[in-house]
């Protein structure tokens, strides 16, 4: 069950929450893909460059 909470009775106010909440799980999504993707890099660099030796 979802959980809604009125920050203001102003639907301005309500619109704003809404794109502030849209954008920090963009910033939010962005970063755990950089993350991921560093942790990828770490981990494939040393085995591609193992299989290029070889």
């Amino acid at each position: 069950m979802e959980e809604h909470v009125i920050l203001s009775e102003r639907l301005e106010d309500q619109l704003k929450a809404v794109e502030w909440a849209k954008a920090e799980q963009e910033k939010l999504l962005k970063e755990k893909g950089e993350r991921i993707s560093e942790e990828l890099m770490k981990i494939m660099t040393p085995f591609i460059l193992k299989q290029q030796k070889e």
